[in-house]
C-alpha cells in the first residue's frame, strides 16, 4: 500500500507510538490528523506539521466529530489507526481493579475501535477501500501480569480486528491489529525512549512505528513489532499447561527478584 496522499487518522498521536507514527506517516507525504486527549494536541501537532485534535475516544460522539472534522479537511478518511490506550495495575488478585477501571478499559480498547468502525464501514464499502488499524498488545496474544483489564480488553481488542478482517476482507476493506510487547513510552513510565537502549526486548516508539509501517505497506493482518511474540504464542497454542506454568514461574521470579509483578516490574525480566 501506497501511504502519500493518504488521508491517515491516528488516536493517541499526541506521544507514544502514535507520535511516532503521525512523524513518520505525514515524512512519506500522508495527510495526518492525530486525536488525544492532551489539551496540547493542536499544538503537538503543528510543530511536526499535521493536524491535530482533542478527543476522548471512549465516547462515541467525539470520535465522531473527529471524523467529521478530517472529512471536512481532506474528504475522505483512507486509514484510522485507533491507538490510544492506557495501563492498569491489579491492586491484589486478578478481578481486584475496581468497575471503574474495567470499564473504561473496556471503553478505551475495545469499544474505541467499535466507534470508529461503526462509523467509517459505511463509507468505505460503498467505496470498496478502507483500512482500519487497531493496536491491540502482545498481552492480548498472552498475558500481562499484574493487569487484568488491559490483557481482557486487548484480547477483545483482537477478536474484534479479526471479525473485521473475516467479515469484510472481501470488500476492498483492509485491517490490521498492532501487538507490541513492551515499548519505551510514558505508558509504562518512560520519559526518554532512550532508556530502552538497557533493557532487553524493549523497543522505542520510533522502532515499533517503523516496523508498523512496513508491514501496513504489505497489508499484513498481525503486526508483531516484536518477533519474540511469535515464538511465545507458538509456544502457548502447542502446550498451554506449560505456558501457563511457565506464566506463573515469572510472576514469582518477578516477585523474588523485584518485589513485586507489577507489569514495569515484569518488563525487566523478559
Amino acid at each position: 500500500m501506497n501511504f502519500k496522499d493518504q488521508t491517515i487518522l491516528i488516536t493517541g498521536g499526541a506521544q507514544g507510538i502514535g507520535l511516532s507514527l503521525s512523524k513518520k506517516f505525514s515524512s512519506i507525504g500522508a495527510n495526518v490528523i492525530i486525536a488525544d486527549k492532551d489539551r496540547q494536541t493542536p499544538d503537538i501537532a503543528a510543530r511536526i506539521g499535521v493536524f491535530g485534535y482533542v478527543c476522548d475516544v471512549t465516547i462515541e460522539q467525539e470520535i465522531n466529530n473527529f471524523i467529521t472534522f478530517a472529512e471536512e479537511k481532506f474528504g475522505q478518511v483512507d486509514c484510522f489507526i485507533s491507538n490510544a490506550g492506557m495501563i492498569f495495575v491489579d491492586p491484589s488478585h486478578v478481578a481486584s481493579a475496581s468497575n471503574t477501571n474495567w470499564e473504561l478499559s473496556w471503553r478505551l480498547h475495545v469499544m474505541q475501535h467499535v466507534f470508529a468502525a461503526r462509523r467509517l464501514l459505511p463509507g468505505m464499502l460503498k467505496r470498496k477501500y478502507g483500512y482500519l488499524v487497531n493496536t491491540a498488545s502482545a498481552a492480548g496474544l498472552l498475558y500481562q501480569i499484574g493487569d487484568a483489564p488491559y490483557s481482557a480488553s486487548k484480547a477483545a481488542a483482537i477478536s474484534f480486528s479479526e471479525g473485521i478482517s473475516i467479515s469484510h476482507g472481501d470488500d476492498g476493506i483492509r485491517s490490521s491489529v498492532i501487538c507490541p510487547q513492551y515499548v519505551a513510552s510514558n505508558l509504562l513510565g518512560f520519559n526518554d525512549p532512550s532508556e530502552a537502549k538497557n533493557i532487553d526486548g524493549l523497543l522505542t516508539p520510533d522502532t515499533v512505528a517503523g516496523k508498523v509501517i512496513e508491514s501496513m505497506a504489505r497489508e499484513e493482518f498481525l503486526i508483531l513489532p516484536h518477533p519474540a511474540v511469535k515464538k511465545y504464542l507458538i509456544n502457548k497454542v502447542s502446550d498451554y499447561e506449560r505456558w501457563l506454568n511457565g506464566m506463573r514461574k515469572l510472576k514469582k521470579k518477578s516477585i523474588a527478584q523485584r518485589g513485586s509483578a507489577k507489569p514495569t516490574d515484569i518488563l525487566h525480566l523478559i
